[in-house]
Formats: C-alpha cells, sequence, structure tokens
C-alpha cells in the first residue's frame, strides 16, 4: 500500500506519534490513528486494539518513572514510516534497555492504521522486578 504523502508529512506524523506515546498522551495518540487501528507484536503474534496499546503505555510510564527513548533511525516507507529505537529507564528489576522496531502503516490522509512493533521480550524481563 502507498499513499499520497510526502515523506517529509510522514516523518511529521511519525515525531507527533512518538511525542504522544513519550508525553503519554492518550487523546493525542488516539487522534493520530483510525477508529480500528491495531499494533501486532511479534513475541506474540496478537493485534491489540489502540486502547490495549494506551493502557500499556500508561502502565510503562507507571513502571518506569524515568522512562525514556534513545532515537536511532526515522525513515519513511511507501506506505508510512519505520522508527527504531532504545527504550530506557530505571525499571523494578533494574536498568531497562529494550531495542525496538516499528513499522507504520497510515492511510492516505495520514492516520495510524496498523503497527508492527518488534522487540525482544527477553530484555523487558526487568519490568516485572
Amino acid at each position: 500500500m502507498t499513499n499520497a504523502l510526502s515523506d517529509d508529512d510522514k516523518l511529521a506524523i511519525a515525531r507527533r506519534f512518538a511525542a504522544a506515546s513519550r508525553q503519554n498522551d492518550p487523546e493525542a495518540y488516539t487522534a493520530l490513528c483510525t477508529p480500528d487501528a491495531v499494533t501486532w507484536h511479534n513475541f506474540d503474534g496478537i493485534e491489540v486494539p489502540t486502547e490495549r496499546t494506551l493502557r500499556t503505555i500508561a502502565w510503562l510510564h507507571r513502571t518506569v518513572p524515568d522512562l525514556a527513548w534513545l532515537d536511532v533511525a526515522l525513515l519513511a516507507t511507501p506506505s508510512g514510516f519505520v522508527s527504531q529505537t532504545v527504550m530506557t529507564g530505571t525499571a523494578p528489576g533494574g536498568p531497562l534497555n529494550v531495542n525496538s522496531c516499528i513499522v507504520v502503516t497510515l492511510t492516505e490522509n495520514g492516520l495510524v492504521a496498523r503497527v508492527d512493533e518488534y522487540l525482544d521480550p527477553a530484555q523487558t524481563a526487568v519490568l516485572a522486578g
């Protein structure tokens, strides 16, 4: 799927999407998504709706008070964008250091329709304490 958005448009949307997550702003995050947007996880093969993704984001911010992301790469694609980051912070079980990549599909009008999230769940074990 390709769309008519310019690469600059796609990257601007990507930055707003990241900011909504990083600032734990569910209203901004939801406004950037289609009503039926889903996030798929590589580690369990499950697609979850935006509402569940928002609960996870809120939980991460509660669990890791100094949660932060280091941007590694942000690239526009024909259908949206790819973002590679390292999520860091102090988790209950010790230092958090999670390498993550999301492949995001945008609609023609620039809304997030799908997020494919890739990470190693072993790196998240420290979240459990």
